[in-house]
């Protein structure tokens, strides 16, 4: 994978990570037009820290491999 993909999966699930922890108002609205396709309301109003979690991990491991692969 290109290094530059691998910092932008990183940057968009920090946001989304970020999101499910502190704007869960926001990842709701975004839910709305998903809803049929990705999300279900239950991992919304159930889930949202663990899901906030997972997507910090997944930002924080794709940012990491992105450096590494840039700075070789």
């Amino acid at each position: 994978m290109n290094p530059l993909f691998k910092i932008a999966v990183g940057v968009i699930s920090l946001f989304l990570g970020v999101g499910y922890l502190y704007r869960p108002d926001l990842i709701e609205r975004m839910n709305a037009v998903l809803r049929d396709y990705v999300l279900n309301d239950a991992y919304i109003a159930l889930e949202r820290r663990k899901w906030g979690a997972f997507f910090l991990l997944v930002a924080f491991l794709f940012l990491y491999m992105g450096w590494t692969a840039l700075h070789r």
